[in-house]
């Protein structure tokens, strides 16, 4: 399809979504729904309840003693850094933007890809980790509900190796890229000194 130009009437050509690669549709969206979903749930005070509403659940499951209380603020710590490295995530995916745009920076795709290790992997292991040990020692009725919560974190890393692969991908193919790029230049400059020196 194309567009006219009423100024100068010159015929532009129209940009379509069909123009667009797919690959890079489909990271361009990722990455796009990840930073508008870490911008409407990344909130201190959902924060703030999610600690009182998990604090007061372990509370009155766990017994009084020193390891409990131990676990309770470790599973503390554990969502306040998780909250806190969801802003660093969001920056990140923020910057991963401009190399999946312009195609080139490839090294600002590198925050992104270990942004998301630590946070759709790492954190996600540990919480199942956690949750089982949660739930073997003070919350031992509450087996059905961990199967969920198992289940929603195996598909959540399952997404994440996904969505992390094609950041790899993309971050080596704009690398190989620029290689090639500089190989190029390489090959010229050594051809002009060639032709410089034959004509001397």
């Amino acid at each position: 399809m194309y567009k006219l130009n009423s100024m100068n009437s010159v015929v532009i050509p129209a940009i379509e979504a069909s123009d667009i690669p797919y690959g890079k549709f489909k990271i361009l969206f990722i990455n796009v729904f990840t930073i508008l979903y870490k911008a409407a749930t990344l909130s201190p005070r959902k924060l703030g309840m999610d600690l009182k509403t998990i604090n007061k659940a372990l509370e009155t499951s766990c017994c009084n003693t020193l390891l409990s209380h131990l676990h309770i603020i470790f599973v503390s710590l554990l969502i306040l850094a998780k909250f806190i490295f969801g802003y660093v995530g969001l920056a990140a995916n923020i910057l991963a933007l401009f190399p999946i745009l312009a195609e080139e920076f490839a090294d600002l795709l590198v925050p992104s890809i270990y942004t998301q290790f630590v946070e759709n992997i790492i954190f996600t292991i540990i919480e199942v980790i956690v949750g089982g040990l949660t739930v073997r020692y003070c919350m031992p009725c509450k087996i059905s509900l961990f199967t969920i919560f198992l289940a929603k974190n195996i598909i959540q890393i399952s997404v994440g190796i996904a969505a992390l692969n094609m950041y790899t991908d993309l971050h080596q193919s704009l690398m190989y890229h620029i290689e090639e790029t500089d190989s190029d230049i390489e090959t010229d400059q050594k051809e002009f000194f060639l032709r410089k020196e034959s004509f001397i």
